[in-house]
């Protein structure tokens, strides 16, 4: 019994222990999947991000090569029309604009420097048209390029980021046959262009900036976008069109970045999780513990019960040179109070004897209840006799009546002693000797007075 019920109390121990560490590792394992989700999470967001920025430079290159191809189609018409009429040339042009919208002007510089604009805009002030030697020159180098080229992107008085594209018409006239004719110049509105690409690829939750890949520092090359896109981005990517090389910066807007019930996801499902778990555990032992404590103490005075009582007895004769003195109390005509007061009033009579005699007790003594009004005390290395501890607990017991309403109860038990060794060897022999020699004590005098009603129970 001693060993059953010290492995039960190792196993209860251990298993309080093992609550502890399911708890520490269940922290770590939920930091260690929310780490590698947030990790997911941005990983994921920065493919999003990427997979977006190439959309976009994919859709930009591609919608600034067909609009400049476009408007350089019309010096296909000032090459075969060296001498246009000027309505039909603002028909051509109006056409073209209608059909690209992001173009914002057409200017077409004739050799003899005439200037064909299309519509009259207020725009950045152009190069002047040269003369002379510049003319001979440009016209040595138009004809050597035979390409157009991308100016700067540069805010323009109407509010838009500008795109100025040059290049040269030859002219196809039979009089003017491969002869230098002029230069188309188109401005594009970038800024139009940029919002109509990004909203077309689904972009919004980006923020975009765009610099020159050849004009360093970046961020004195910035015409577009702000510089915490371009310091603070996620992706970056090359924009090539026309011989023209830009650097397209993307970073996630405010409202598109991670949520913060999706940054803390696992912790938000892991740590109730676990705590719901834990919480099982412990009600479990709890559980356990309180039906352990049930079936080794007494229900109704939560002294310990027989079986304790039997387990104590057994620890204290294993151990050497142990000494104790068993003493067995049965209270006298706690049947009449019982019967005539009812079992609620018995229950109170039964809890302050239980009270009154662990006043008795030392520290290390045990009081356990064994019947319905028996009680046994165990008292270690008791170095009283036995008329002296008999004395004594009928003294405590005589000293503290029991109080129902105004009357009032003296409590008077039968008492029997046992000494270990001296008197026996085992719990069973010590129990039948005390026991008996309560028997023998119930022959005596024992007397319970009921006052208030000058009644008096006698046990003859």
């Amino acid at each position: 019994m001693p060993e059953k019920s010290s492995f039960k109390r190792g196993m209860l121990k251990r298993a309080q222990v093992l609550i502890v560490l399911l708890v520490l590792g269940g922290v770590v394992l939920v930091e260690f999947i929310q780490a590698l989700a947030l990790e997911r999470q941005q990983q994921q967001q920065y493919q999003q991000t990427v997979n977006r920025l190439t959309a976009v430079r994919s859709k930009l290159e591609q919608s600034l090569s067909r609009t400049i191809q476009a408007g350089l189609s019309l010096g296909t018409y000032f090459s075969v029309n060296p001498n246009p009429d000027v309505r039909e040339a603002r028909l051509v042009s109006a056409e073209t604009l209608r059909r690209f919208s992001e173009i914002e002007q057409i200017r077409v510089n004739s050799r003899d420097g005439d200037a064909f604009i299309y519509p009259l805009l207020t725009m950045t002030a152009d190069t002047p048209f040269e003369q002379s030697d510049n003319w001979a020159r440009r016209a040595d180098i138009a004809i050597g390029l035979n390409r157009a080229r991308i100016g700067t992107p540069s805010y323009q008085p109407d509010g838009f980021l500008g795109l100025s594209v040059r290049a040269p018409i030859y002219s196809s006239f039979y009089l003017y046959r491969g002869h230098y004719w002029g230069e188309l110049r188109l401005m594009l509105n970038l800024s139009r262009l940029l919002h109509n690409t990004i909203s077309e690829v689904g972009g919004q939750q980006l923020a975009f900036a765009l610099t020159h890949s050849d004009t360093p520092p970046v961020l004195d090359s910035r015409f577009y976008g702000n510089e915490g896109t371009v310091t603070g981005h996620e992706a970056s990517i090359e924009v090539q069109f026309h011989g023209t090389q830009w650097s397209l910066y993307a970073k996630r807007a405010e409202t598109a970045t991670i949520s913060l019930w999706q940054q803390q996801l696992a912790r938000l499902v892991g740590y109730p999780l676990l705590l719901l778990v834990a919480g099982l555990l412990w009600l479990l032992i709890r559980s356990y513990r309180q039906v352990r404590s049930t079936a080794l103490t007494d229900v109704l005075t939560g002294l310990p019960n027989r079986r304790l009582l039997v387990d104590r007895m057994q620890q204290l004769i294993k151990a050497r040179n142990a000494q104790f003195a068993l003493l067995f109390i049965d209270l006298n005509k706690f049947k009449s109070i019982n019967d005539t007061y009812g079992h609620q009033v018995g229950d109170a009579f039964l809890l302050h004897v239980a009270k009154t005699l662990k006043q008795v007790c030392r520290e290390g003594d045990t009081v356990a209840r064994v019947g319905g009004d028996e009680f046994v005390i165990v008292m270690p290395a008791a170095a009283e006799t036995a008329d002296v501890l008999e004395r004594k607990v009928q003294q405590q017991l005589l000293a503290n009546p029991f109080h129902h309403h105004e009357q009032q109860f003296y409590i008077v038990a039968s008492i029997g002693i046992a000494h270990y060794p001296n008197d026996g060897a085992s719990v069973d022999e010590l129990l039948n000797l005390a026991d008996k020699a309560m028997y023998d004590d119930k022959h005596k005098t024992s007397v319970v007075k009921h006052r208030g009603e000058g009644m008096e129970y006698d046990n003859h």
